[in-house]
């Protein structure tokens, strides 16, 4: 435990709101990125110095070199509850806590991947265009012809909070709940008349897919162009997870052909290319990453990640550690983390 007055040093990628940064300054010596602007890996290095905590977002890589360059690193405290910008392998090794924010998302995402789902199967953006451009000119029989959702198979990829949020909202539009996991979510399955499917299967009865999967080693790149044609033609895929579970280029491609119905994307690969690829196409829906981007669930997200900060500078075991396993494993004392937790 720490005994001094002395309060760790902490530095932020980002400007917090003002209550978290009243929050952090009360216990911790904070400084951040106040530009305004998004910090690049090259700001991020030259900012590290003697830090004791990293407080970043998504977008943020804290990569092995990065991490060589920060010799008393205890913590990288990450804005987002995916963590794959993150090499958490060399952080254990050196006994650096890496933390996330879940949880307090789960709605919001849920939300947005129904906010898509309904955007994409009734045409919302092509009517909102037609409206304000002037060229609608009265109802008409066949206007903007979309999909219902009643009777229809809604598939999820990811049987986590975010995957189970998604599929109890399918319940109100009499759907078919249909899931692929790596494990069984048996509550899940109960509460909801889910049923757990193989991926193959996933893919062939899904009416609309929502992809809901971290993005790891196992996942990424799962989903290309096999696993779109075995998809319904009519079939629309929705992502609020992570780009890099879709082989984009053969996804691109997949939608120019319309192999299948439409996709609604929140997340991408080549987040500054896809609007040139995609922007065209009226059956594609395309939103920037803004699952969690409500007040409520940004001010929440943010204290969480502080509360993580300071608990792992102040000696205690963080809440939201996603290497917790490997920092008990681990017999290197080196960063102080033998220090801060008794095993």
């Amino acid at each position: 435990m720490m005994t001094s007055n002395r309060k760790p040093k902490v530095w932020a990628s980002f400007d917090p709101p003002e209550s978290v940064i009243d929050y952090l300054s009360e216990n911790l010596d904070l400084s951040y990125n106040a530009t305004g602007e998004l910090a690049t890996h090259e700001m991020i290095h030259a900012k590290l110095g003697d830090a004791e905590g990293l407080f970043v977002t998504l977008r943020d890589m804290v990569d092995e070199d990065l991490l060589n360059e920060a010799p008393n690193l205890k913590v990288v405290s990450n804005l987002a509850v995916g963590y794959d910008n993150v090499d958490v392998k060399a952080a254990s090794k050196k006994g650096i806590w890496v933390t996330n924010t879940p949880g307090v998302l789960t709605e919001a995402t849920a939300d947005l991947a129904w906010a898509l789902l309904f955007a994409v199967a009734r045409r919302i953006p092509e009517g909102d265009r037609m409206v304000r451009d002037g060229s609608y000119t009265g109802w008409r029989h066949n206007l903007l012809l979309g999909t219902e959702l009643s009777g229809k198979t809604l598939g999820i990829w990811g049987g986590g909070r975010i995957g189970q949020a998604i599929g109890r909202r399918g319940l109100g539009f009499n759907m078919r709940i249909i899931y692929n996991n790596r494990s069984r979510k048996e509550e899940f399955e109960r509460e909801n008349n889910a049923q757990f499917v193989e991926f193959d299967e996933l893919l062939q009865r899904s009416d609309f897919l929502v992809l809901a999967m971290p993005l790891n080693s196992d996942t990424a790149n799962q989903i290309g162009r096999a696993e779109f044609e075995q998809m319904k033609r009519s079939a629309f895929l929705i992502n609020i997870a992570r780009g890099g579970l879709i082989r984009e280029d053969e996804m691109i491609a997949v939608l120019k052909e319309q192999r299948i119905a439409g996709a609604g994307l929140d997340v991408y690969v080549d987040t500054t290319g896809i609007g040139a690829k995609l922007g065209d196409l009226d059956h594609v829906v395309l939103t920037p990453h803004i699952g969690s981007a409500t007040h409520e669930t940004r001010r929440q997200m943010a204290l969480m990640a502080s509360r993580n900060l300071v608990d792992a500078l102040h000696g205690r075991e963080p809440e939201n550690a996603v290497n917790r396993k490997a920092i008990y494993e681990s017999n290197i004392p080196r960063n102080g983390v033998r220090n801060l937790i008794s095993v």
